[in-house]
């Protein structure tokens, strides 16, 4: 399978763009209300790699900073002259402590790009990925929102000074709940409200509590529940320890700078037969695209961070649009 490009010379060209929305965004502990939208072209011989990410200062991101990071890793990377994955790979872990997370995934999401389009196909089909299927969504109900009493698979952030009101409203409501607490319980909000969780039996917990320690004890209330972390999965020895304290781990392209990494993160959690789910934050639908391109490698796809950032009607399920070279498009014909 062809992985590397005839072009030798590249140049980036890097903007940010201030993207405020239209709504805020919250959970248990923040409000976001904007993020800035990085965008990335490696330009080669006739070809343009294109990447974007958002950034939110609300996350600890600072969009500047990454961007400065990505002209500087980008320079980097188009010194090495012709470069195929395995070779970009190596590139970007050698500059694991000189970028961060979403640097890095910003340089590899255009590099790969224009990889993939030089080969005439798709990124997952460059990366030897299985063909993504149509993805079905989980549906993502911030704090302050009311949540749609059909649609299911459901997302409900808790951590807030209504969570009593929310428990018991989804008590009675059949189909796959995921509740995210986002570590905003600790021992005593555990106790509190431990058998209104029981009595919804979600499929997920998320992140319930910032103390370790009580994890033993929540799994062993929540014997049908799979408990897993998300606040602080980085890298693979974050996922490594998940796999033993917890059910899984929720794994992020932007934390872990990319999709190679996140790749191997995810195999990692299936060889240790835990819980396997796919996130993000709020990301541009190019970013979205290019992470559901992991779907077929996880048990839960938690990707509509982009019905933020647009004015695309939320939906339950979407497909990649792999007709063209490159990075998927997402379709909402299923």
């Amino acid at each position: 399978m062809p992985n590397s490009t005839n072009v030798q010379r590249l140049t980036a060209a890097i903007r940010v763009e201030p993207r405020p929305l239209s709504r805020p965004f919250r959970f248990a502990h923040a409000a976001i209300e904007r993020v800035d939208l990085v965008h990335l072209d490696l330009i080669g011989e006739g070809t343009v790699g294109e990447g974007e990410i958002a950034a939110g200062i609300d996350h600890g991101q600072n969009p500047i900073m990454i961007a400065d990071e990505a002209r500087k890793l980008s320079s980097v990377v188009a010194r090495q002259g012709r470069l195929d994955v395995a070779g970009l790979t190596a590139v970007l872990r050698e500059n694991e402590i000189q970028a961060s997370g979403p640097a890095r995934l910003l340089v590899e999401m255009a590099y790969l790009d224009l990889l993939a389009k030089d080969a005439a196909v798709p990124v997952w089909h460059l990366l030897g990925l299985p063909p993504p299927r149509n993805i079905r969504l989980v549906r993502t109900v911030p704090l302050d929102e009311e949540f749609p009493e059909r649609q299911r698979p459901l997302k409900v952030k808790l951590g807030g000074p209504d969570d009593e009101r929310i428990l018991g409203r989804l008590s009675a409501v059949p189909g796959p709940i995921i509740l995210d607490v986002n570590r905003g319980w600790g021992r005593a909000e555990w106790l509190r409200f431990r058998e209104a969780v029981q009595a919804i039996a979600p499929a997920v917990l998320e992140d319930p509590v910032s103390d370790e320690e009580l994890l033993p004890e929540i799994r062993a209330a929540l014997l049908g529940t799979a408990v897993v972390l998300d606040e602080g999965i980085e890298g693979m020895a974050d996922v490594e320890h998940a796999s033993t304290i917890a059910d899984g781990a929720n794994v992020k392209l932007m934390r872990f700078g990319g999709i190679l990494p996140a790749a191997e993160a995810l195999d990692t959690l299936r060889e240790a037969d835990a819980t396997t789910m796919l996130g993000c934050y709020l990301e541009p639908p190019r970013a979205i695209a290019y992470a559901a391109q992991l779907a077929g490698l996880c048990d839960w796809t938690d990707l509509d961070g982009h019905f933020w950032l647009t004015d695309d009607a939320a939906t339950s399920a979407y497909r990649l649009d792999s007709s063209r070279p490159g990075i998927p498009e997402i379709s909402y014909t299923v």
